[in-house]
C-alpha cells in the first residue's frame, strides 16, 4: 500500500513540476503547447491506470496466496 501512495505521490509532483517547466520553455504558441501538454498528460495517466492494474492484480495474488496458507 505504501508503494501505491509513494508512486502516486511522485506522479502528482511530476505532472505538476512538468507542466510549469513545459510552459516556461516552450517555443510554441499557446494552443501548441497545451496540446503537446495534454497529449504527454494522457501517456502519463495510461501509464499510472497500467501500474495501478498491475499493483491491484499483485495484490490479489498475494491475497489468494494467504488465504490459501
Amino acid at each position: 500500500m505504501m508503494r501505491l501512495i509513494n508512486f502516486l505521490a511522485g506522479f502528482v509532483v511530476g505532472v505538476v513540476l512538468g507542466g510549469a517547466i513545459v510552459t516556461l520553455y516552450a517555443p510554441q504558441p499557446g494552443s501548441e503547447t497545451r496540446e503537446r501538454f495534454l497529449s504527454r498528460i494522457e501517456a502519463i495517466l495510461e501509464e499510472g491506470r497500467r501500474t495501478a492494474e498491475s499493483t491491484r492484480a499483485e495484490a490479489h495474488a498475494r491475497l489468494a496466496d494467504l488465504k490459501a496458507r
